[in-house]
């Protein structure tokens, strides 16, 4: 499974992305209903930030949080506030040894291409307890949505983007996906995520942040720590700019095990 964020400063980052008014987690959860000892997972946890969101909603559910790195375990598991809350190491298209009432997926799905996430997929159908439900928030165009005339920064975007192991279009799949893995009552949500004044100069912060956690994947692209940075500075000097569009879609996709 790819994940190209690597370095232990992305716990830090991942936080502070989700104070954004275009990462809420208020406004991508806000439909969300659990019952009052419901078991929830969350798949790819990251910082921890999600289940810290869960742990003050839902006070009395049991929440479990997995991921890849320990690093991010680390992180989730010294900032958690209700230390019942379980963390652990795990491969989120690999069998759970438990099951689920709920299973919330968020913003892992572009870093996995489209035969990846169908596995993920059929695996969280196989996780969930009958009537069980599964929440999906994920990015289609981030990266990729900069209303650049610059052609030679937009070859490189591509270039990038044809190098990347994961699918930064994939969540317009996400329905379709969930409906093979044999969810039923499938709904979903677009929203498009636009920057501008003071939330262009955070995610510009973020962009900063986002490559400097993955400079190695760059560097490797590009041939050369020069080059690499180079790319860095023109792709967020030209983000930097009000007059260039700088959006993605954000979907939320769910579905219910029958």
């Amino acid at each position: 499974m790819s994940y190209i964020l690597k370095a232990i400063s992305e716990g830090k980052r991942l936080d502070e992305q989700s104070q954004m008014e275009q990462f809420s987690l208020e406004n991508e959860l806000k439909g969300l209903k659990l019952k009052t000892t419901a078991r929830v997972l969350d798949a790819g946890c990251g910082s921890g930030v999600l289940c810290r969101f869960l742990e003050e909603k839902f006070p009395s559910a049991h929440i479990h949080g997995c991921d890849l790195s320990k690093d991010s375990l680390e992180y989730a598991k010294g900032n958690t506030r209700n230390k019942n809350t379980k963390y652990f190491l795990h491969d989120i298209s690999k069998t759970f040894y438990e099951t689920y009432d709920c299973i919330i997926n968020r913003l892992v799905g572009h870093h996995l291409d489209k035969e990846k996430i169908k596995e993920v997929i059929f695996n969280f159908h196989q996780s969930l307890e009958s009537g069980g439900q599964l929440v999906i928030i994920d990015v289609d165009g981030l990266f990729l949505n900069l209303g650049t005339l610059s052609e030679s920064l937009l070859s490189r975007i591509d270039q990038v983007n044809k190098a990347f192991t994961g699918n930064l279009n994939i969540s317009r799949y996400l329905p379709s996906i969930l409906d093979s893995a044999g969810f039923k009552n499938i709904s979903w949500k677009i929203e498009a995520m636009d920057f501008q004044g003071e939330s262009r100069k955070q995610e510009v912060n973020q962009w900063k942040d986002r490559f400097e956690n993955s400079k190695d994947f760059y560097i490797n692209l590009f041939g050369s720590e020069f080059e690499a940075s180079k790319f860095f500075k023109d792709y967020t000097n030209e983000a930097s700019k009000e007059n260039v569009p700088l959006f993605f879609n954000k979907f939320i996709v769910q579905g219910y095990k029958a």
